[in-house]
């Protein structure tokens, strides 16, 4: 959501979920399903099968209806898992209990594999259950190191993984299918948020796990959300003035993203530089 002074502007991308290519761009006055739908009729074929990879935060309810009346029958419709997870952490409190975190990972667990994390969470869960027993504040001194010594084992596994180029490993369908269930079953144990939470995934179960029955689909939306953190910086924002300094913004990081500034000694901001009769003064 870039700004040209203090109006909004919004920013309607397309990118190629395999080669992470942009289809097509705009900006505009605003995101009503009616403007997102005349920007799709603008750039795609709804008469042609499409796999499609949005988020689901709370402020795009009308996502899946729009699609659906643009594409129809057409439509494959996924659910980013990755934004998924971040609901599901904020689903708990800052600073959770052992036995908290045990249950947020049990849910991340279901379409990537923690199992790892939870392997440690549950002996400290145990521990927990015995030092509560005792002195409160004794119990409070524990569970801010328990969580420090999670954090630190969080960042060795994630470490790891870097050094050997892996990256988190996702569920085979039925592995996922088999943990849900597992979750389903005791859903009657946990907390309302919880509760809620896995009766949305189990919902949109078809969403979340459309991916796995088209060769080669993303599961997330990675791809859009890498693009958009390499243009319109936040600290850059401030400096638009008029639709052309930002289209001029979007033009270059499309051209990054295209490899067609390589070999370029210049940054990719002294390149926009050369567009400054686009900025403001200063």
């Amino acid at each position: 959501h870039p700004k040209k002074g203090r109006t909004q502007k919004y920013r309607l991308t397309l990118l190629d979920g395999v080669t992470g290519r942009v289809i097509a761009e705009e900006l505009l006055n605003k995101k009503d399903p009616d403007t997102i739908k005349e920007f799709l009729g603008r750039h795609l074929d709804p008469e042609r099968v499409t796999f499609v990879v949005t988020d689901l935060y709370p402020s795009y309810p009308s996502y899946p209806k729009v699609f659906m009346e643009f594409f129809g029958e057409n439509l494959i419709h996924q659910f980013c898992l990755l934004h998924l997870n971040k609901l599901i952490v904020q689903d708990f409190q800052k600073k959770p209990s052992i036995e908290e975190l045990h249950t947020m990972y049990r849910l991340l667990n279901i379409f990537y594999n923690r199992e790892q994390e939870l392997e440690v969470l549950e002996a400290m869960a145990k521990e927990e259950r015995e030092v509560k027993q005792g002195n409160a504040k004794e119990y409070k001194a524990w569970l801010t190191k328990a969580r420090s010594i999670f954090r630190a084992v969080v960042y060795e596994i994630k470490l790891k993984r870097r050094r050997e180029k892996k990256n988190l490993e996702q569920r085979p369908y039925l592995k996922a299918v088999e943990i849900f269930k597992g979750l389903m079953d005791e859903i009657d144990s946990f907390d309302t948020k919880v509760h809620k939470r896995l009766r949305k995934i189990e919902k949109n179960w078809d969403r979340f796990t459309a991916f796995y029955f088209v060769e080669g689909a993303p599961a997330t939306n990675n791809h859009i959300e890498n693009y958009y953190s390499t243009s319109l910086k936040t600290h850059r924002k401030r400096q638009f003035r008029s639709d052309e300094g930002i289209e001029n913004q979007m033009k270059l990081s499309q051209m990054k993203q295209a490899g067609m500034l390589e070999g370029c000694k210049r940054t990719l901001l002294e390149v926009f530089y050369r567009f400054r009769p686009f900025l403001a003064p200063g």
